[in-house]
């Protein structure tokens, strides 16, 4: 049964992330705490932790800083199996004096922000009492590096995560872990601009 359950959320998992055809993304892995009822304001931190493994949409110096995310402000408007979230930000900082520690959120959100942008909704589906699945859209608006994103590049990226509420998986003080990644919707070229001599001179 568990096998089968995690199969789901992992087709569950694919369908929500069939419309990116990028091979660039931002891996996560974090922890969030729920609301008590609707009307309250999830939140979630965790660390970008591509690495050398997986190419970040942006140039990403993973040898000298760490990368953690974080998502704020996410109004719960409704609950159940299926529960529904609007408003959200989310905000990528870049760090290379405090490692984050999820015993201290204030340690994930104390760098320089490099990406900030809104989810303007948000869905979370459980499919047993531990596993499920969530996801939304982000529209990057803001940080340092924004404009290294063509402006077509910062609109519509897919947030999508893996959810597990095992007490072996969420830390003190968390409602569950998130495993996820945020991704463009097609893969994103520089954006820095060309001359007409330049662009003349690739095809001689």
């Amino acid at each position: 049964m568990k096998k089968t359950m995690i199969a789901l959320t992992l087709c569950s998992m694919a369908a929500l992330g069939s419309t990116a055809s990028a091979v660039q993304l931002f891996d996560f892995d974090g922890q969030a705490v729920w609301p008590a009822a609707p009307g309250g304001t999830a939140v979630a931190y965790g660390r970008i932790v591509n690495g050398e493994a997986v190419e970040a949409p942006l140039p990403f110096d993973f040898a000298n800083f760490e990368y953690t995310l974080a998502v704020t402000d996410l109004v719960l408007d409704s609950t159940g199996p299926t529960s529904f979230f609007s408003g959200g930000i989310v905000t990528i900082y870049k760090d290379d004096a405090t490692p984050a520690d999820f015993a201290f959120p204030a340690t994930f959100t104390d760098g320089e922000a490099v990406l900030s942008g809104v989810m303007a909704t948000f869905q979370h589906v459980m499919l047993t009492g531990t596993l499920g699945s969530a996801n939304g859209y982000v529209d990057w608006t803001g940080g340092t590096m924004l404009n290294d994103l063509a402006p077509a590049d910062q609109q519509g990226w897919p947030f999508v995560t893996l959810v597990s509420r095992s007490a072996t998986q969420v830390q003190p003080g968390y409602t569950e872990k998130w495993d996820g990644k945020i991704e463009p919707i097609e893969e994103v070229v520089a954006s820095e601009a060309e001359t007409w001599s330049g662009v003349k001179a690739l095809f001689r």
